[in-house]
């Protein structure tokens, strides 16, 4: 990941994606297109784009928090990068071809995300055990600055449930 100038804060950098990163749409099925966050979202409260890195194949996401999601004053509310978790770290398992749901998921806040700001998603699917499948990322600033990590646990949908949310 490259570096912003130094003094530059996540909204104040230049936007993503890299050069190189191609765009991805990791949901396929039609449902996605009605949350409300994501590339489909209807009230796009909380855009955000799909890449994958070239450099490691990892899916990695952009959001754009704005003045919607404000919890303090100038800051976004918590559940609002939960949610980008949530959706980013379960895309990341839809990409490598695991369909499935949150089971669990930890995040642990590191600074305030300020509104506006275009933020960095990383993530890592680093673990599959039986239906299980475990993912964790993290939430960055062009300048470096690492605002939540987070870890999830997913399960594994069946066929006939991932059949039915693909619309077939």
């Amino acid at each position: 990941m490259s570096a912003c100038p130094k003094g530059l804060s996540g909204r104040e950098a230049p936007g993503w994606p890299e050069p190189g990163w191609p765009e991805v749409e990791p949901f396929p099925f039609v449902g996605a297109r009605k949350a409300f966050t994501g590339t489909g979202a209807v009230e796009r409260i909380i855009p955000v784009r799909y890449y994958v890195r070239p450099a490691d194949q990892r899916l990695i996401a952009v959001a754009t928090f704005g003045p919607r999601v404000e919890g303090a004053p100038g800051q976004a509310h918590g559940g609002a990068v939960l949610t980008v978790f949530d959706e980013a770290l379960g895309a990341a398992a839809w990409l490598e071809g695991h369909p499935v749901f949150t089971v669990r998921l930890n995040c642990e806040f590191r600074k305030s995300v300020p509104i506006p700001s275009e933020l960095l998603v990383t993530t890592e699917l680093y673990r599959v055990r039986s239906r299980l499948v475990f993912v964790r990322g993290e939430v960055l600033g062009r300048d470096g600055i690492r605002y939540a990590r987070a870890d999830a646990q997913f399960f594994r949908l069946d066929e006939e449930t991932t059949r039915r949310l693909k619309g077939g």
